[in-house]
């Protein structure tokens, strides 16, 4: 059975996923993909999607292309109205992080799927990347000190996350990726966040509201700390940089974008991927649940999501509250 697959949005992550479901093209082939810009739909069509219509009204597309997967890459703010309308029409979602941004409207996306009887995928593609499963048999198997996150760089990437409001702010649109690969390889939950964030070097800058500093404190239910540092304040011309390190009773793991590290005083064992493969492993295994109902494939539910979810925006509630959040 081969899926017929429409995406929202034909930005970075857009085109990301188009790319991973044209490598799929024996499981999965893309009939539409909308965007209010439409030479952007149609240069995305033309470079990767040789079976799809352009559109620029995502509704029209889904009722035209009666799609099976959807993709939605939007930004936060429209997912639910977009989630929730594929699903009534029939159709599985694949949703980019973060869900929503409140709980009340990543709660409405759930309920729309559980009363659709319809799966939804969020996109916490690094479960998925290389040695992500090796790291999880032994970092779980043995006691962890710290898990340390860092991402430096000269403002977000996208131009819409200068604002908050749109974006979520540092650890909602960013570090959310790496928090959650810090629960999925541990096997354990946050217990506390304490958050504080600055705003001295990016203030007043135009289109920017947001934080240009931002650290948090995570207490694991195993014990383990975590410090998370990130700022947007990067002078430009200095060179960025962003990770993952997980100090355990028996070496330390380190993870980039596509793969990870374990060292050792004996030596370091390194699991490389190659770009694009979290998105691709993450697709295949959502299409092959659909298809066969095996779901063992899939390495996150939409409830394990929403626990994820919840730990971001309670970071964001420390920041912004000075307190100390308990997540249950």
């Amino acid at each position: 059975m081969t899926l017929n697959v429409a995406v929202i949005g034909a930005g970075r992550r857009g085109l990301a996923h188009t790319e991973a479901v044209a490598d799929l093209e024996q499981e999965a082939r893309i009939v539409g993909i909308a965007d209010v810009d439409e030479g952007r739909a149609r240069t995305l069509v033309g470079a990767h999607a040789p079976h799809a219509t352009a559109y620029t009204d995502a509704m029209t597309m889904l009722d035209a292309a009666s799609p099976d997967v959807v993709y939605i890459t939007t930004p936060p703010p429209l997912h639910r109205d977009l989630a929730v309308a594929a699903l009534e029409r029939g159709a599985h979602v694949v949703l980019e992080k973060p869900i929503a941004l409140t709980i009340e409207e990543a709660e409405a996306i759930g309920d729309a799927a559980a009363k659709a009887g319809r799966l939804v995928h969020v996109c916490h593609q690094l479960r998925y990347a290389a040695g992500s499963d090796t790291m999880r048999d032994r970092l779980s198997a043995q006691n962890v000190a710290l898990t340390h996150i860092w991402n430096y760089r000269k403002g977000p990437d996208i131009p819409g996350n200068w604002r908050r409001s749109w974006g979520g702010g540092h650890v909602v649109e960013w570090g959310i990726h790496y928090l959650d690969l810090c629960r999925y390889v541990m096997q354990t939950e946050p217990v506390e966040v304490y958050a504080r964030y600055t705003d001295q070097v990016m203030h007043g800058k135009e289109n920017w509201d947001n934080w240009d500093g931002y650290a948090l404190t995570v207490q694991w239910a195993n014990g383990a700390v975590c410090g998370y540092a990130s700022t947007y304040a990067l002078m430009p011309g200095i060179a960025p940089s962003a990770g993952l390190a997980i100090i355990a009773a028996d070496g330390k793991a380190e993870f980039a974008w596509n793969g990870c590290t374990w060292t050792t005083p004996e030596g370091a064992e390194e699991f490389p991927g190659q770009s694009g493969d979290g998105e691709r492993n993450f697709s295949r295994a959502f299409f092959h649940a659909i298809t066969t109902g095996d779901m063992r494939g899939v390495r996150q539910s939409f409830d394990d999501a929403m626990k994820t979810h919840r730990l971001v925006l309670a970071a964001n509630e420390s920041a912004i509250t000075g307190r100390v959040i308990r997540l249950s």
